[in-house]
């Protein structure tokens, strides 16, 4: 009983070299275009795809490559990128970007079908981030170093199969994913650490955030305070951490800062007349 055939995998290196022949770049060309490739191996590597494509010339070799989706009419076809591109720009999809589209989707079902197994600190974590919590909010929590709970991100991230994703929507994809498999349970996630009363600012920093109350810019209070720009930007950093608000947006953490330093007692109410 014959064997079923095998489906034709070209490497990253023989997709360029068919891509280059297919722009009717000839060897000299696509050595130029290589750097590091000789007229030797541009041979050896055109005479191993004619033979993978079962084509007798160069141009056979690229029909059949367009047919079968190895290369599509950009460098990059078969990519995510190229993929979206043709959408954006409202093209039909080549045969390379459909092929690469629906290999990602079986890799994404065979990551969603395996056994994921996450240990008791990592499932806390991932309770954690669904409440909200920022790293630094977490390493607040648990009394640990930034180091330990980015580690432990990255492993989390790794075991949901959410690390090659962009960094803005990792996390996200990581509790959705986590949700889907019933790893989060029922539990509630850690309650926030009561730090409030171990809040302390010096002198200098009620100082500051006066001054930044009044509106002024950073500059005109540094001047104010006869302090180096470089310094007070420090001590407002400082300032910030302390009230924990350096996780807020950049646009609202001086309101933030001043309104928890103004409940905690911190800061002076001001004058009135």
């Amino acid at each position: 009983m014959d064997s079923e055939p095998q489906p034709v995998v070209l490497t990253e290196r023989q997709r360029r070299v068919l891509w280059l022949l297919s722009m009717g770049k000839d060897r000299q060309d696509i050595v130029r275009a290589m750097p590091g490739e000789t007229f030797g191996s541009i041979k050896g590597t055109r005479a191993r795809i004619l033979q993978l494509l079962n084509a007798d010339t160069a141009a056979q070799a690229v029909r059949n490559g367009l047919l079968g989706g190895h290369i599509g009419p950009y460098e990059d076809c078969g990519t995510l990128a190229a993929y979206r591109r043709h959408i954006k720009r409202e093209e039909p999809t080549c045969p390379a970007c459909k092929r690469g589209n629906r290999e990602r989707a079986e890799t994404e079902a065979a990551l969603r079908n395996r056994r994921v197994q996450l240990n008791p600190a990592e499932v806390r974590l991932l309770r954690a981030f669904d409440a909200g919590r920022t790293v630094a909010q977490v390493c607040a929590a648990w009394g640990v170093r930034h180091h330990v709970v980015k580690n432990l991100t990255t492993s989390v991230y790794a075991a949901l199969g959410v690390s090659h994703l962009p960094q803005v929507v990792r996390r996200e994809a990581a509790l959705r994913e986590a949700r889907m498999r019933g790893l989060l349970g029922v539990c509630r996630p850690d309650p926030p650490t009561p730090t409030d009363r171990q809040i302390r600012l010096s002198d200098t920093h009620v100082k500051i955030l006066r001054e930044l109350e009044t509106g002024v810019s950073f500059s005109v209070a540094a001047d104010r305070l006869k302090m180096h720009p470089g310094t007070f930007s420090s001590r407002v950093s400082e300032a910030y951490k302390r009230l924990g608000v350096d996780w807020v947006d950049k646009p609202q953490r001086k309101d933030a800062a001043l309104r928890k330093a103004r409940a905690l007692g911190l800061l002076p109410e001001p004058a009135t007349t």
